[in-house]
């Protein structure tokens, strides 16, 4: 048998200087075979049996067959020595204390501070087979706050490319995510959000107002078209990402405001360079914007595999734009769109094909340099447009209602 013990639980067991033993509870696995210690009371699961620190005589009371006893000792580091209780007596067990705040980023050092990321706070937006794995990513490179956004239930189909897995079934995919990254990662904090943007875009601006980042992972212009107006005013960096049909290839857009182009800009020079791409694959955020079609959407075939590449980029162009500013090993990307090809089709020449390419700016962006655009539609400054317009509804004649009011 295998016990695992968290620091955080021996901490709790050493905090009463005068308390010197008690009960552990936990969770048996893979038929016995390992031992989760998670906390010193009922509510943390199954009995297991009983702690003591090093060194103090036990105290009275029939140890049962099977029971375990685990003897902890101050630190630093804590220590912790587990054994099982046999009819042949005490058998000593292999005992590992599970430093979660000091191991948990250990795979990441060198490349970026490991607590770089742990004040952030990112709204990812769709929940779909890009969304989910973006969302595990992030929450496994370190990211502190995590707002997930969708108003989708996990159905069979989704399950093949989907981050969550059977269990989750019929589950708001918010709250499968959420469950899925509070496992993840050890001290994230996660807030689920059932609400269609594109009918509530109050809700939005809430959702995204204090986000160091935007995740637009839904599938529909329109949707990422408000999602750029709600970030760009604001300051917020913002992150989107599309899979074509049947997940050939994809793209990933990046805008950083005040600097650069928006996605109005994006959208509108997109066809200048190869045509209009392929159409996004429904399956990023399934009926996201109209549940009422979902009864009758074929999700778009495609392999998971295939649509975690452009999801991984995705998430690796997010990670990028969180660092910016700070120090890392990691080179951030030199363009604000990326286009990945799994498969040599339109204008991919060759497998697992990349092409870089810098969208810019419009002069007549109505989302990203509006004085500019009024500038050109009217032929005045905003200033002017806005005494026009107050000057316009001040000289509409007031119609009295027919409708008379009874008290």
């Amino acid at each position: 048998m295998f016990i695992t013990v968290p620091d955080s639980v021996i901490s709790q067991m050493l905090q009463d200087p005068e308390r010197t033993e008690g009960l552990i509870y936990g969770r048996l696995l893979d038929g016995g075979d390992v031992a989760q210690i998670v906390g010193i009371t009922e509510a943390a699961g199954i009995y297991l049996g009983r702690w003591q620190q090093a060194g103090v005589a036990e105290g009275g009371g029939a140890i049962a067959i099977g029971e375990l006893r685990l003897q902890v000792e101050e630190g630093p580091p804590l220590r912790a020595t587990a054994s099982l209780h046999t009819a042949d007596g005490w058998q000593p067990l292999e005992c590992d204390v599970i430093r979660l705040r000091a191991d948990y980023a250990a795979r990441l050092r060198g490349l970026f501070e490991a607590d770089r990321l742990a004040n952030t706070c990112i709204a990812v937006i769709g929940l779909g087979s890009g969304g989910s794995v973006v969302a595990s990513q992030l929450a496994r490179c370190g990211v502190g706050s995590m707002r997930l956004v969708d108003f989708d239930r996990l159905e069979v189909h989704n399950i093949a490319r989907h981050a969550c897995g059977l269990r989750d079934i019929g589950r708001y995919k918010t709250r499968a995510m959420r469950d899925l990254l509070l496992d993840i990662s050890p001290s994230i904090q996660v807030e689920t959000y059932e609400v269609n943007v594109m009918e509530d875009t109050e809700a939005l601006a809430k959702i995204i107002d204090g986000c160091d980042l935007v995740v637009a992972a839904t599938d529909k212009e329109d949707s990422k078209l408000a999602i750029n107006a709600a970030c760009w005013p604001r300051g917020i960096p913002a992150v989107y990402g599309a899979a074509y049909n049947r997940a050939f290839g994809g793209d990933v857009f990046r805008a950083i405001p005040p600097d650069g182009a928006c996605y109005t800009c994006f959208q509108a020079v997109v066809t200048e360079f190869f045509g209009p791409p392929p159409a996004a694959t429904t399956d990023f955020s399934a009926g996201y914007e109209d549940p009422s079609r979902m009864a009758d959407l074929i999700a778009e075939p495609g392999l998971g595999l295939d649509v975690g590449m452009i999801a991984l980029l995705m998430a690796r162009v997010s990670l990028m734009t969180l660092l910016r500013n700070s120090e890392t090993t990691l080179p951030d990307l030199p363009t604000n769109w990326l286009l990945f090809g799994n498969r040599a089709e339109w204008i991919f020449q060759q497998p697992l094909e990349s092409m870089f390419i810098d969208v810019p700016k419009r002069a007549d962006c109505p989302t990203c340099n509006y004085q500019a655009y009024v500038a050109d539609a009217l032929q005045m400054s905003v200033t002017e447009a806005a005494m026009t317009a107050k000057s316009i509804l001040a000289d509409i004649p007031t119609v009295q209602s027919p409708i008379t009011r009874h008290p």
